[in-house]
């Protein structure tokens, strides 16, 4: 008897009143359990809610509980426990079906308050003169739907007997909400409104008038279920285009405007207490006997509910009734801010949940009436600035967002496919609600490189203008250069290479950027310097180098220019000193080159023979690469062999480029400057700074982990040195001069390869096969010869490769800026200059 009583019933631990706290593999809670209860396996989750509710003392008319179970099974050879909320029968069965054998249960509860009715009055005299309350009765009930379907009946819900009906609901639909037609008359304290109500056939007018607040009908209230609607005082100059159907609507990209939808489907909630949003965070499950008209489609894990004036606190009670996106539920009484907020709401809920187009049949101040059409491939309703309001999360967390990206995402979120063009206006317009326009960008630009100087102190910025209109003192831009302190400072302890190249704009303008970067110990692109000129000429390259000169080399000899293949360039590069032999050289970008033989003669295999001869270090190499390109194409062998050859060749360059071949501009580009090519001026910059915080906190933060790696040198350097140095095993030496330490090294024949000898000099660092000399760590040969003489070859490592260098490079630090509220009025006004302008079609991106 004992056995089968045991198996007809199960224990349940209950803990209430604390915190769950759960990991990949355990969940526990911060209190010991508040109640035990034994129940039979053939319990109902109704009876199993009443049960928790005596448990746990807990007043079922003003809290609801959501209860969650622990689960555990058998993982990887671990116990493995996750929570499961208990939401109906389904889940419930699971813990007390006999066959499981679940023999006791751990249940944990949560209370969440229920919202009540309150007393119209008190809600009038807790929001004063701002709201006023819309007592409707008598109106048809086919007309308190926001959204009929297509079928001529359908269960209503009644809020006075509680109960549902069968009725007949045509297809036409009716949104009423007053907010026109107010007069307001003020002599002294007394304030009256005269408002005119619409709604189908039914119209009448509803005055009120009281000392300070208004005067409400609170019989008639109490009677009326829809006596929870509000007026907002709140005028509009602009109504949308009326279209009578079956007369398809002109127009409806202009219908609602983009900060409307944004701010109603915002995802966050300003204003509302702590205790509705947290009523809101998760909603309970519909009841069993409603009936969905459409399927329900997810939207935002969060949601920002309408709000009636922006200066008031919402109670968290049934008048506090507004749209939330994520349900899809239109309900009489449901309170907006304005017109143009209910036509946002009935727009999402036509396009998310009902999937049916609209036409608007009446609107003027006081009703805003519309039908449903029929279910179609597209969505008339769906248009750019309801797209734009999707795509501003995405944009804001990535500048690169794209034109296909667009329209997968319409098509994931919405079930909807868009035309490109539509993507493509859509896309344009949550840029420029993010990052603003390029004409408002430039206007703002001296007020953010202030507030940059401000609170960066010695963040250089160097303009130079163009006079625009003499008499109001307004400048046009046409350079600007600036550069981050913590950089210039990172730059003393880097290799002396700089490399330079030029972005081109996807905008409607002809500017361009400048960019500056060099290369820390670990093989990373270090930003230097950025520069907005209108165009890439000669004075104006001239300019950024002078002021790369005058800020960043500030004297400093050595010094290694890298660049693309350019006249202007070139020219601009002969009247720097600081780039000229003997204080400095200038060479060129082996990619550019190599882009250009393909460019010119569209051969790919041109292409690599051409990066082959630049990159090889011994000069045999080079010349059997170069007899290669000649016997392929004669003419790009003249191309090349007229180009002096230690401005492209690591054979020929004597050391100069420290192993550094290109201007890596699509590291930087595609690092720093992700996505900087669609922006707008300030925005670009603001980017720059953004992006230089994160490489520095990112790189001090891996300082950190080959520091405790107990490192002596960069990841970079640590494992082209480990794998030379497993090279090097194979090798022969023969000594020959103990007092300059030098040998000959015999490589292994390998394959076919190998088996060549190579020369190396321990006192000078050199070695025949050119690599030392050119990266700065000892190669495999190098690395041979030291272990032979019994020398330390992690001394002979380059010191920029220091691990301890490399944490000075980013142990500077920079600063946040304060809200735009702190920043001060720049002393001259900046316009942008029309004439830049570039006639463009959209195109793909």
């Amino acid at each position: 008897m004992s056995n089968s009583s045991s198996s007809s019933r199960i224990d349940i631990i209950i803990y209430y009143g604390g915190r769950i706290s759960h990991d990949t593999w355990s969940v526990s809670y911060d209190r010991l359990p508040a109640a035990m209860m034994r129940i039979s396996r053939s319990t109902t989750y109704s009876q199993f809610l009443t049960r928790l509710y005596q448990k746990t003392h807990v007043d079922s008319n003003e809290y609801l509980l959501k209860v969650f179970a622990k689960h555990s099974c058998l993982y990887m050879g671990r116990i493995k426990e996750s929570l499961i909320q208990i939401e109906g029968d389904d889940n419930l069965s699971e813990f007390l079906d006999p066959e499981v054998g679940y023999p006791i249960m751990e249940v944990y509860v949560e209370k969440e308050q229920i919202t009540h009715e309150v007393n119209p009055q008190t809600m009038s005299q807790q929001w004063g003169q701002y709201m006023s309350l819309l007592a409707t009765r008598g109106l048809p009930s086919s007309n308190h739907h926001a959204v009929a379907g297509a079928s001529t009946s359908r269960h209503v819900f009644s809020s006075e007997d509680n109960i549902h009906r069968e009725e007949y609901i045509p297809n036409v639909v009716s949104v009423t909400q007053g907010l026109e037609n107010i007069g307001i008359h003020n002599s002294g304290a007394t304030l009256s409104h005269g408002i005119q109500e619409t709604c189908g056939e039914g119209q009448r007018n509803v005055n009120f008038s009281s000392h300070l607040e208004p005067e409400i009908d609170h019989e008639e209230a109490a009677n009326d279920p829809q006596a929870d609607s509000f007026a907002n005082f709140e005028d509009h100059d602009s109504e949308p285009d009326e279209v009578e159907f079956p007369i398809p609507p002109v127009n409806p990209e202009d219908d609602v405007n983009i900060n409307v939808i944004v701010e109603t489907l915002a995802t966050t909630t300003e204003g509302m207490s702590s205790g509705h949003e947290a009523s809101r965070a998760a909603p309970m499950p519909p009841a069993q006997n409603d009936q969905a008209l459409y399927r329900t489609i997810p939207f935002f894990t969060q949601t920002l509910p309408e709000v009636p004036a922006d200066s008031i606190d919402v109670p968290k009670l049934k008048y506090a009734k507004f749209y939330d996106s994520r349900k899809g539920k239109l309900d009489i009484g449901m309170v907006f801010k304005n017109k143009d907020h209910l036509m946002c709401a009935v727009k999402d809920y036509s396009i998310r949940h009902a999937m049916r187009e609209y036409v608007v049949l009446e609107s003027s101040r006081s009703v805003w009436k519309v039908i449903c059409k029929h279910s179609t491939p597209g969505h008339c309703n769906l248009d750019r600035s309801f797209v734009a309001s999707l795509l501003l999360r995405h944009v804001k967390c990535d500048p690169t967002y794209r034109i296909k990206n667009v329209i997968q995402t319409v098509k994931d979120e919405l079930g909807f496919d868009i035309p490109y063009q539509k993507a493509w206006y859509s896309l344009r317009m949550a840029r420029e609600i993010i990052y603003g326009t390029w004409e408002s960008s430039v206007r703002m630009l001296p007020k953010y490189m202030g507030a940059l100087q401000k609170w960066n102190k010695e963040t250089i910025v160097e303009w130079e203008h163009k006079i625009f209109q003499p008499s109001s003192g307004a400048y046009v831009i046409k350079y600007v250069f600036w550069a981050f302190k913590p950089c210039i400072e990172g730059f003393q302890f880097c290799r002396r290479v700089i490399t330079v190249d030029e972005i081109h704009f996807y905008t409607k303008y002809k500017h361009k950027m400048l960019i500056a970067a060099t290369m820390d110990g670990n093989q990373q692109v270090l930003p230097l310097a950025f520069a907005i000129v209108d165009e890439g000429s000669t004075l104006s390259w001239k300019w950024f180098l002078q002021m790369l000169s005058k800020h960043i080399i500030r004297g400093a000899s050595g010094m290694c220019l890298i660049s693309y293949l350019h006249p202007n360039l070139i020219t601009a590069v002969a009247d720097i000193p600081d780039f000229l032999p003997p204080h400095g050289v200038h060479r060129y970008c082996l990619r550019h080159l190599c882009s250009n033989i393909n460019n010119s003669y569209n051969n790919a295999q041109l292409k690599d023979l051409c990066w082959r001869a630049g990159s090889e270090y011994q000069i045999r190499k080079f010349n059997r690469t170069m007899d290669e390109i000649r016997n392929t194409k004669i003419e790009a062998y003249l191309y090349l062999d007229q180009i002096e050859k230690e401005k492209w060749t690591a054979s020929y360059d004597g050391g100069w480029r420290h192993g550094i071949m290109t201007t890596n501009m699509f590291e930087c580009i595609n690092g720093v400057l992700k996505g900087v090519r669609r922006l707008p001026v300030t925005a670009i910059v603001e980017l720059t700074f953004d992006r230089s915080v994160y490489y520095f906190q990112e790189r001090r933060a891996k300082c950190s982990t080959m520091l405790n790696n107990n490192q002596l040198w960069t990841d970079y350097a640590y494992k082209l040195f480990k794998r030379w140095s497993t090279k090097s095993e194979k090798h022969v030496v023969t000594r020959f001069n103990q007092f300059e330490q030098s040998a000959s090294v015999i490589t292994k024949r390998y394959h076919g390869q190998g088996g060549k000898t190579h020369f190396v000099k321990i006192a000078t660092r050199e070695c025949s096969c050119g690599k030392w000399s050119q990266i700065g760590i000892p190669c495999s040969h190098a690395q041979k010869v030291c272990v032979v003489h019994g020398l330390n070859v992690a001394s002979m490592v380059k010191q920029c490769y220091d691990l301890r260098l490399y944490r000075m490079t980013y142990s500077k630090s920079f600063q946040a800026l304060m809200p735009e509220e702190y920043w001060d009025t720049p002393e001259f006004e900046l316009v942008h200059d029309t004439t830049l302008r570039v006639t463009t079609c959209p195109g793909r991106q």
